[in-house]
Order: C-alpha cells, then sequence, then structure tokens
C-alpha cells in the first residue's frame, strides 16, 4: 500500500488481502490487548461463579497441586532425555512425553534407544499415577461436597426439632400450671 500510485484505488482493490495480514502485522499488535481484556473477563466470571474456590479445593485435594508440579517437572525431563538420546526436536519429544504420560500413546512415536524406552517407561508408571490421582481428588471433592450439605441439612433440622420440641415444653408446663389453678 505504501509504493501504490492510487492508494483509494488500491484499499478497494485489495480489501481482503489487507484484512488478511492484520493478525500478523505489527502495525495491529495494540488490538492484541483486547485479547488480554477477554480473558480478564472469563476470569472474573469464574471467580463470580465460584468455580475458582472450587478449583482451588480441587488442587488442594489430597496434595494434587504437588503431583501436578512433580508431573510437569518429569514431563519436562523425560522429554529432554528422549530429544536428547532419539535426536529429535524438543517440540516432537514433548509430544511424545504427553502421549505417554496421559496413556494415549498414539504409537506414531517410540523410543529406540535404552535412555528413550527407560523414559517411556517412567512416563507410563507417572501417568497412571496422575490419572489415578485426579480421579480419586475429583471423587473426594464431590464426596465432601454433598457430605457437607448433607451435615448441614441435618444439623438445621436438628435445630427446627430443638426450638419445636422448648416450645412444646413451654406450652405442656402452660397446661399444666393452667390444670392446677382450675383444682
Amino acid at each position: 500500500m505504501a509504493l501504490a500510485k492510487d492508494k483509494k484505488k488500491f484499499f478497494g482493490d485489495n480489501i481482503f488481502d489487507l484484512l488478511s495480514i492484520i493478525p500478523v502485522s505489527p502495525a495491529f499488535n495494540i488490538f492484541r490487548l483486547g485479547r488480554l481484556a477477554r480473558f480478564f473477563q472469563i476470569f472474573r466470571l469464574l471467580r463470580l461463579i465460584g468455580l475458582t474456590g472450587k478449583l482451588n479445593r480441587l488442587l488442594h485435594t489430597n496434595g494434587l497441586i504437588y503431583i501436578i508440579y512433580t508431573s510437569i517437572a518429569i514431563l519436562v525431563i523425560a522429554a529432554s532425555m528422549y530429544s536428547i538420546s532419539e535426536h529429535v526436536s524438543y517440540g516432537r519429544s514433548l509430544w511424545w512425553a504427553i502421549a505417554t504420560a496421559t496413556t494415549i500413546g498414539y504409537g506414531d512415536i517410540s523410543p529406540h534407544t535404552f535412555i528413550g524406552k527407560l523414559a517411556a517407561i517412567f512416563l507410563m508408571i507417572v501417568g497412571i499415577g496422575i490419572v489415578g490421582m485426579l480421579t480419586s481428588s475429583l471423587t473426594n471433592l464431590f464426596i465432601h461436597d454433598h457430605a457437607d450439605d448433607r451435615m448441614q441439612r441435618i444439623l438445621d433440622k436438628l435445630d427446627r426439632l430443638e426450638k419445636t420440641n422448648q416450645q412444646l415444653a413451654a406450652e405442656i408446663r402452660e397446661l399444666k400450671t393452667d390444670q392446677k389453678k382450675m383444682k
């Protein structure tokens, strides 16, 4: 557009070409801040709904947060081991490590060296542990949430019964005093 003699005609004839360069042109980086604002709106919405509290409780149930940190470290180390031993790119080895740890294991990439196979065994064991730990943490979270709700309902019913019992006892006392007065 800078080299065009008739800029209006160039703009009209090449509107789709010009629109297609917007996402990659450095001149339009300011619009990427809109994505960041959307991210914060989603985070605020999650906070308002209360999901962040539940997510925080889930991460701290059974020490799941520490398992996640450890798993990420193991993924990075195993991907590095695979990348070095198999002479492949780190991106490809990270893909392999994630697919292996999540027990998906597509089979599109497999280790051929001893170190690569050792990393695979390690990732398989860790992956099964991660899936089991996540499952138990989710189950534990739901069970405790429902148990707490049930316990609160039971306590509320007991409070109502206690108040009703006190009212009935007061009425019985009144009836006894009325009966004594009548005699």
